[in-house]
């Protein structure tokens, strides 16, 4: 009777203790942090019941079966806590959760403490997930460093500190890795916007400075307040934050003095446009104001759409972001039918200001072309203490041989074509498949990409941070960036696609 309580103890105890890992995983993954202590204690303790368990009772077919069960599954457990705890990049990050995605507050003020909390999460966050950060006796990892110490120093000698210079410094730990995908940003949840903006482009101005400063001097200025691998793409994030009331003192300015912004005629004439904190409105009050109709929403099918033109044999899919959804490849379905039916030539993808995405949006592209394999970019993973290489990039192409198209195939870029929308011009350049037409894409083909994302914990502020370094798909290029085979401005990209097509 004595042997029989250990037993009953014994064994519920392990598997409670193998639920509770499982549980703590899925906890941290979709509700809230999870201390990795706990996940090795509670592991550990199932290890604990296991070993004590197998100790307990010797002899019998029955028993020892039942120990290499619960032992195999324990082990399991384990191991899997401890991949998760020390490996998985997504732990203590906010990429899987709905809730607790609150966005930071304008004004909000912190204490010491709670700003150096979040900027010591942060640059740990990084530490432990991006692949610059792996080599401690890098270069990049003492760049890092280095500016870290310098921004917790500067952060440690305030008795308060905004939103906005959290967010400063973090950006500028983070803008020392040159990568565009590892960056910070308030999101606040109520922009204001400057209320113009809408006439004055409609009236054929353009923003090109603020202050008395050129957008290209602002971003050489404040170089370490943008994550960028093109000027270009600091350019844009410039120009926009500086519309916006709540970015303008991000930028250093100080809205309640008013700005000036620098406006560009068609003729090259400089206008300046002042304006004060009443000029700038919430995001539908912007809309109601110049009388802008809201878009429907329309999430599954709004961001691609097609135009066939059988006049000049052409037909030109329109991405705005890569999603590699059912809608999108029902679409291409349709598309490669009528193109087949109407005997089309040319076939050019247009992913201007397509800010990326998932990446597969290309292979789907690829099953209605006649090739049978290509090469894709290679990788390495970042997994907690190890690197995993993927150099082995030749895919298969699952051919859909009834609509196989045997034409010509374009690219559209523009500056602003960023992450998987660099990949597409890229593939198709690289894999010798059709030409790219218009400007050098944003990021580089060589850098870091797919992340993690987070809000740090006191001050909500979003972060992302890359955990691959991708390798072009050719390596024996000299390029940096993805030349296009036509160059041009990006608005004349169509114009130019027609001139090369006839």
């Amino acid at each position: 009777m004595e042997k029989k309580v250990p037993k009953k103890f014994l064994i519920p105890a392990m598997l409670l203790a193998d639920c509770m890992v499982v549980a703590l995983v899925l906890l941290d993954c979709f509700v809230m942090n999870v201390p990795s202590a706990l996940l090795v204690f509670v592991s550990a303790l199932a290890i604990a019941f296991c070993v004590a368990y197998c100790a307990a009772y010797r002899g019998g077919v029955l028993r020892v079966i039942s120990k290499i069960f619960f032992c195999v599954l324990t082990l399991i457990f384990f191991l899997s806590a401890m991949f998760f705890a020390f490996c998985f990049p997504y732990r203590n990050s906010n990429t899987f959760r709905t809730n607790g995605n609150k966005f930071a507050e304008y004004g909000t003020m912190l204490t010491r403490n709670q700003a150096i909390g979040d900027f010591d999460f942060a640059y740990h966050s990084l530490k432990k997930v991006h692949p610059a950060m792996l080599d401690k006796n890098g270069s990049e990892y003492a760049k890092v460093k280095s500016a870290y110490e310098n921004e917790r120093k500067n952060l440690l000698a305030m008795e308060k500190v905004s939103v906005n210079q959290l967010a400063r410094s973090v950006e500028s730990v983070f803008s020392v890795l040159e990568d565009a995908h590892t960056t910070v940003n308030p999101k606040y949840q109520n922009l204001h916007y400057f209320k113009d903006v809408d006439p004055i482009k409609k009236s054929g101005m353009t923003f090109v400075g603020i202050n008395g400063t050129y957008y290209s001097d602002l971003v050489e200025e404040k170089r370490n307040l943008f994550s960028y691998e093109k000027k270009e793409w600091a350019l844009s994030y410039a120009k926009n934050f500086s519309i916006q009331l709540e970015m303008l003192d991000y930028l250093g300015f100080d809205a309640d003095e008013g700005v000036t912004y620098m406006l560009q005629s068609e003729d090259g004439k400089i206008v300046n446009r002042h304006a004060t904190k009443n000029d700038f409105l919430t995001y539908d009050e912007y809309f109601k104001y110049n009388q802008i109709e809201t878009a429907s929403d329309d999430s599954s099918g709004s961001f691609c759409s097609y135009t066939l033109d059988l006049e000049h044999s052409l037909a030109v899919l329109t991405l705005k972001s890569c999603i590699n959804n059912s809608y999108y490849r029902d679409l291409l379905r349709k598309m490669f039918t009528e193109i087949k039916d109407s005997g089309i030539k040319n076939v050019a993808v247009d992913v201007r200001d397509n800010g990326g995405g998932n990446s597969l949006v290309i292979n789907s592209f690829f099953e209605y072309l006649d090739i049978d394999s290509f090469r894709e970019s290679t990788s390495k993973v970042r997994l907690g203490p190890f690197m995993l290489d993927f150099d082995d990039a030749l895919v298969k192409n699952v051919r859909q041989d009834d609509l196989l198209f045997r034409g010509n195939v374009y690219v559209l870029t523009s500056s602003e074509s960023f992450s998987s929308a660099m990949m597409f011009p890229q593939f198709v350049k690289d894999n010798g498949i059709g030409k790219v037409i218009g400007e050098t894409p944003a990021n580089n083909p060589n850098g870091y990409g797919d992340t993690v994302v987070y809000y740090l914990p006191k001050s909500r502020i979003f972060m992302q941070i890359s955990f691959k370094k991708f390798g072009r798909v050719n390596q024996n290029t000299s390029e940096k960036f993805v030349e296009p085979d036509f160059p041009c401005k990006a608005d004349e990209a169509l114009e130019l696609l027609y001139d090369i097509v006839e």
